[in-house]
């Protein structure tokens, strides 16, 4: 199944820069465990660039029991259930599991086509 066949363009254009958000801010997670926050590494100045301004966002409706550690994993948290349950209800179309979204679909067919 390609990409978009059952996928509404609007769907992949909202779904696509929110399915990078999110795998950023996990990866900014996942990388803040082994390198120190405020690196002056490129990826990790790039990570804190992305993902810093929208955890400055929702850190308002943070609970208190989230550290500043765990607060990009919350907002990766919050960017798949905007992805898998309120954009294909708002723009009208089915998401049945993680292959179903759209930037996860073209990881998993990259990795299939090219055996890794």
């Amino acid at each position: 199944m390609l990409m978009g066949e059952d996928i509404p363009a609007l769907g992949i254009l909202i779904d696509l820069p929110l399915g990078i958000l999110m795998w950023a801010a996990v990866l900014r997670f996942l990388l803040s465990i082994v390198i120190q926050e405020d690196s002056r590494m490129p990826v990790m100045r790039f990570l804190n660039g992305v993902v810093m301004p929208l955890v400055n966002v929702i850190r308002f409706f943070t609970p208190r029991w989230v550290i500043d550690r765990l607060a990009p994993l919350y907002l990766a948290f919050w960017l798949l259930i905007l992805r898998y349950y309120v954009g294909p209800l708002a723009i009208g179309y089915d998401v049945n599991g993680f292959r179903d979204m759209s930037i996860e679909n073209l990881l998993i067919s990259v990795w299939i086509d090219y055996g890794l």
